[in-house]
């Protein structure tokens, strides 16, 4: 059964402790973790082994106090925003979920159809990425992968579950696999020193990215809502994304080091798991390992995206929505091949998601944690409406608060890093966002008194 936005009720918690750490370990080693520390690893494997051992279990923290509250509740992410932007207003958060979601399959498979141009490659002699002609070989890696995960993710997360185990398994073999084959060919202290050609871009830029990469998992409620403990749904997801994501960043960024020790050539375009494996001859099984990674990630980010669809259009039947998800990534997933390089795509999606999701996240642990002091009852987030379509719950229509805190937050990260990127390169734009909007709902609701009487009212 596939519950929508309603609260889950105790039989619908399915999902244990390590449930949830295998599910967001299995998304965490995805595609994109390698190929996001394949591209950090232009300012060197250092910083790349400080952000995966320090840098993102802080990140990663705010992000599992949202799986707290879905646990509470039994609430899904949409549902989960209502405090911070009232009834109405999350319908809007919904949309934000569904667009930040329905992108990332878009990355991933395109990743993972570069895989699959090798396995035809060695199966049928077809040219493979990068080569002339491949293009029609990679978009069938597209179209296979696409009608994959679209198939799993409609028949809903219990699918989903069993799926995570099995591809955490492959994949820790892959991981282990490919760090032995690097290491056996050069000295660790060789990749930790290696001299980088001059990079593009600062650490703040790559800060920039990993808010928009990290905090972009928004489907967090939608799956710490299943917890039967609340340890499952923070410490649970907590744990499996930092180890997930936080090794494969390494993995990554130790495969890219190794090829440029070999050729003396860093390419970022080349940073992709399929790319890595055809340099160190891994074989046809490790590129079907990167393209069953890929739809094990892929379906939890589309039923990412249905939920946040499914809370901003509450339609009757869950799972049609889950269908028509499962047709639009399938178009969806060919954006990519519009872009001149890859990496020109994946960091301007980042680089939008971040925007969504900065202050998003801000004000909902905010409002809930801080302002509210958890003094929210499940009648406030799930009452009916009236037949003139107002709401009866204590929350209102909309926190004008929220709203107007997160659009100068949207407004600071966008201007920062598309406008002001000088200032960007020091300061971050995301540090600065994360502030103002943190600042002005504070302001607006404990020293202006905006949105005063439904606090209270529902305290």
């Amino acid at each position: 059964m596939e519950y929508g936005t309603t609260k889950i009720p105790a039989k619908g918690r399915t999902y244990g402790f390590f449930d949830l750490t295998v599910t967001w370990f299995g998304s965490g080693v995805n595609t994109g973790s390698w190929f996001f520390g394949g591209m950090a690893a232009a300012i060197g494997m250092g910083f790349v082994m400080r952000y995966s051992l320090i840098y993102l279990p802080l990140l990663m923290i705010p992000w599992a106090m949202v799986g707290w509250i879905a646990w509470r509740h039994g609430a899904s992410t949409v549902t989960s925003t209502i405090p911070a932007l009232g009834v109405k207003g999350a319908r809007l958060a919904g949309i934000g979920e569904f667009f930040g979601m329905i992108g990332w399959p878009s990355i991933n498979t395109f990743i993972a159809a570069i895989s699959l141009t090798y396995v035809f490659g060695q199966m049928f002699g077809w040219p493979t990425y990068g080569q002339e002609g491949a293009l029609w070989p990679l978009m069938l890696g597209i179209l296979i992968t696409a009608v994959t995960q679209g198939v799993i993710v409609v028949i809903g997360h219990h699918a989903i579950k069993y799926l995570e185990w099995i591809a955490v398994v492959l994949l820790i073999i892959l991981g282990i696999w490919e760090t032995v084959v690097v290491l056996q060919h050069w000295d660790i202290r060789e990749i930790m020193s290696v001299e980088m050609p001059a990079a593009q871009h600062s650490t703040a830029f790559y800060f920039d990215l990993a808010f928009g990469f990290c905090w972009g998992w928004a489907m967090i409620g939608d799956f710490g809502r299943f917890a039967r403990r609340p340890g499952g749904a923070t410490v649970g997801s907590w744990l499996g994304v930092n180890l997930g994501q936080g090794w494969f960043m390494l993995v990554g960024a130790v495969g890219v080091i190794g090829v440029v020790l070999d050729t003396g050539i860093y390419d970022p375009n080349a940073s992709d798991p399929s790319s890595i494996i055809a340099s160190l001859g891994l074989g046809t099984v490790a590129f079907l390992v990167v393209f069953f990674a890929t739809v094990s990630t892929n379906v939890t980010v589309l039923y990412g995206a249905g939920m946040g669809l499914i809370g901003a259009a509450r339609p009757t039947s869950p799972r049609r929505m889950l269908l028509f998800i499962a047709i639009l990534q399938l178009i969806m997933c060919f954006i990519p091949l519009a872009f001149e390089q890859f990496v020109s795509y994946f960091q301007f999606f980042l680089g939008i998601i971040g925007g969504i999701f900065l202050p998003m996240w801000t004000l909902v642990v905010l409002d809930y944690f801080v302002v509210r002091k958890r003094r929210v009852s499940d009648d406030d987030l799930y009452a009916e409406e009236n037949p003139d379509g107002t709401t009866r719950s204590r929350l209102g229509d909309w926190n004008l608060a929220g709203w107007i805190s997160a659009i100068i937050g949207l407004g600071t990260f966008y201007t920062l890093n598309y406008g002001l990127t000088d200032i960007a390169a020091t300061t971050t734009a995301a540090f600065p966002a994360i502030a103002i909007t943190a600042v002005s709902y504070l302001f607006l609701t404990l020293v202006a008194g905006l949105g005063r009487e439904t606090r209270l009212s529902a305290a």
